[in-house]
Formats: C-alpha cells, sequence, structure tokens
C-alpha cells in the first residue's frame, strides 16, 4: 500500500485519480485537516483524515509514503509511523522550499517597495525561521529518500544550492497539471487567444501584485481590463491591500476576481487571455503559467524568477516583466511561437507522460534504513 499526505486542495482529486489509474486499489490519501469536513477533496474509500488515521494506525509498514507539500504535521505523522522499509518522497510545491527553506537563507521571495517587503521581520522571527528550516532539512536528510520537483526541475538546483548537505537525495520529476485533462479536448484545439490582460493567479503576497501594477500604470491600457484572481490563497488584508492599490493605480482598468470560479469557467477567462503577468520571484502560479502559454499568451516572468530560467531552458517564448513595453500589450504573440510553445508544453505535459512519471514514483524495492 502506498501512502499519501496530502493538503485539502483542488488538485487533489485529479492527483487521486491519476495515481489509482497507475497503482489501483493501492493507495490511502491522508488529508491535513482537524476532521473528514473537507472542502476540496472528495470522500473517497481511499481518503480520510490524519487524525482518523493515526487512531486506527496499528503499525503496518507501508511500502511508499509520498508527502505532497512538506509541512510540520506532515513530519510529525511520519515520525509516528514505521517507515523503516518505506521509500519517502518528499514532491515539492512551491512554498515548502522558497519560503520555508530558501528564504530564511536569503532567496528574495518579495520585490522592492512592495506590500509584502515592507513587512520587516524582526531579530527573533529571522532566527525562528532559520531555526524551522535547519529543521525541516534535517528531516528531509534523515527521513526522505527521493526528492520529487513540480513541473519546473531547476527547483532541485536550487535547494541544493542553498543546502548542498542534500546532493545525495535521489531526484525525480513530476507534475500535477496535465494539460489535455485540465482543458478539455474543446479549448485543447482552440485556435482563438484573446486581448485581456491577466495578473497573478492567487491572492498569495508572493505575486507581488503592487509591483505589477506600478509597471502597468505606465501603460496605455487602452481600455482594457486587468483581471486580477484572488479567490484563491491570501488573506483579507492582502486582498484589501490589492484592491485599493489595483483601484489606484489602475483605475476603472482594474478587474478584481473575488468569486471562485469553476475549472471550465475560469480555463474560458484564462483563453480570452493574451498577457498574463506573473510578479513572483519564486517558483508560483505553475499551472496558470502552462495553461496561459498553451492557449496562446504572452507570459510576462520576473528574470529572476526561476520559472523564467525554466521556461527559457525548454525553448518556451516567455517575456520579462521589468522590460514590457507599449508595443509588447499591443501585439499578440506570433503564430510560430504559439504553435512552438504548444508543441514543447503537450510534449512535457500531457496526461500519457503523467502516467508514465507516477509508474516511475515506485517503492524502491532494496531500501533498507538502519
Amino acid at each position: 500500500m502506498k501512502l499519501h499526505l496530502v493538503n485539502d486542495e483542488k488538485i487533489i482529486n485529479r492527483t487521486i485519480d491519476m495515481f489509482e489509474q497507475v497503482f489501483p486499489g493501492d493507495n490511502l490519501f491522508l488529508v491535513d485537516t482537524k476532521n473528514d469536513d473537507f472542502k476540496w477533496v472528495e470522500k473517497r474509500d481511499c481518503v480520510m483524515s490524519m487524525p482518523e488515521f493515526l487512531k486506527k494506525y496499528d503499525g503496518e509498514i507501508y511500502e511508499a509514503v509520498y508527502i505532497h507539500y512538506l509541512n510540520r504535521h506532515k513530519m510529525n505523522l511520519i515520525k509516528k509511523i514505521d517507515t523503516s522499509r518505506s521509500t519517502v518522497y518528499w514532491i515539492i510545491w512551491g512554498a515548502d522550499l522558497y519560503n520555508k527553506l530558501l528564504a530564511p537563507e536569503g532567496f528574495s521571495l518579495f520585490a522592492p517597495g512592495t506590500w509584502g517587503a515592507g513587512k520587516k521581520a524582526g531579530l527573533l522571527s529571522r532566527w525562528s525561521k532559520r531555526m524551522k528550516a535547519a529543521r525541516n532539512v534535517k528531516f528531509i536528510k534523515e527521513k526522505v529518500d527521493c526528492i520529487v520537483t513540480d513541473t519546473t526541475d531547476n527547483d532541485y538546483d536550487y535547494l541544493v544550492k542553498y543546502y548542498p548537505q542534500l546532493k545525495g537525495k535521489k531526484w525525480l520529476d513530476f507534475f500535477y497539471y496535465p494539460i489535455d485533462v485540465i482543458l478539455g479536448e474543446e479549448l485543447m484545439n482552440s485556435s482563438t487567444c484573446g486581448d485581456g490582460i491577466m495578473v497573478g493567479n492567487s491572492a498569495s503576497t508572493t505575486n507581488n501584485h503592487q509591483y505589477v501594477f506600478e509597471i502597468l500604470s505606465k501603460l496605455d491600457l487602452s481600455g482594457r481590463s486587468v483581471t486580477v484572481p484572488l479567490s484563491y490563497n491570501g488573506n483579507p488584508e492582502y486582498i484589501k491591500e490589492v484592491c485599493k492599490t489595483g483601484r489606484k493605480l489602475l483605475g476603472d482598468n482594474f478587474g478584481p476576481l473575488v468569486e471562485f470560479m469553476p475549472l471550465r469557467q475560469y480555463n474560458e477567462l484564462q483563453a480570452e487571455t493574451g498577457y498574463a503577468f506573473f510578479g513572483n520571484l519564486r517558483q508560483e502560479a505553475i499551472g496558470n503559467i502552462l495553461i496561459v502559454l498553451y492557449l496562446g499568451a504572452k507570459v510576462f516572468l520576473c528574470r529572476t524568477n526561476p520559472v523564467y530560467e525554466w521556461a527559457c531552458s525548454k525553448g518556451l517564448k516567455v517575456f520579462e516583466i521589468d522590460n514590457v513595453t507599449q508595443e509588447d500589450i499591443d501585439t499578440p504573440l506570433d503564430e510560430e511561437s504559439r504553435r512552438r510553445n504548444r508543441e514543447i508544453l503537450l510534449k512535457l505535459y500531457s496526461r500519457e507522460r503523467l502516467l508514465s512519471l507516477i509508474a516511475g514514483l515506485a517503492p524502491i524495492n532494496a531500501k533498507m534504513k538502519k
């Protein structure tokens, strides 16, 4: 049996389907919640809450344990169960690497002058974050056998750059976003692309909304709406700040999206997007980036964002957010670049390839811990 430690997130239902197709009836998904009143994850026979599992745990040894996003609750659970003959995988999401491990060691998450950068952490807070990072690294070194990157494989390079003591860990590839599954046949074959502008993917502070708004405010938007998804993640205080700043800098062009949309409706909105701006300095919003790139939009990223480095290494046509010009937002992506982006993405992020990668996450049979 394979044990999965997951968050109560939208992508998990699709993840369950994929793992169940490769390893039918051989998965158990533990949701990191206090009870089984899940918001996003569907209730199935192979799903239960972490507290419910611990009440029933009888010492069974699982052949593989998959940590989908590393946090304290999941580390504590693994310490309570026998993993002596388990292969333990950490599947990196983003915040668990950049916010919790790299930022305490100096990796920048916030653009200068933005709301997030303005919140200076005190000495005690900085010390606490470094201590927590050291605790996580110790856990990874002692308990994790394989480090698995989600979509952007250079996440592993950044991890071992900041923590060379983890260089000996095996690396494997994975992703949560099979484009053909997410879009469906109609949008997969769509050849049209709108001229709308979208900023970010959520209300997390690391979207650096203010930074992007200031750049766009210097351009002629010609009455075009700037859609800003804020219905996911984040907190009310930050959402309020984003809306205030957006109205101030973009005026009537500012279009906050505060109500959650079903996936198909959100995909249709993305299909109307011709220009997508992501002010993140870390790996984030990767699902949105893949989809709008596939649909033909111009994608603007911060040059220092590892996702920009990753996209260029794959041959994808992306643009630097810092150097955007009026011509950039008045000229759609050319047909050849759209065709090339679509070709690359479909080869890398199809359902078929994801199933093959999941098969590669099978337990390491020879594993035996001292």
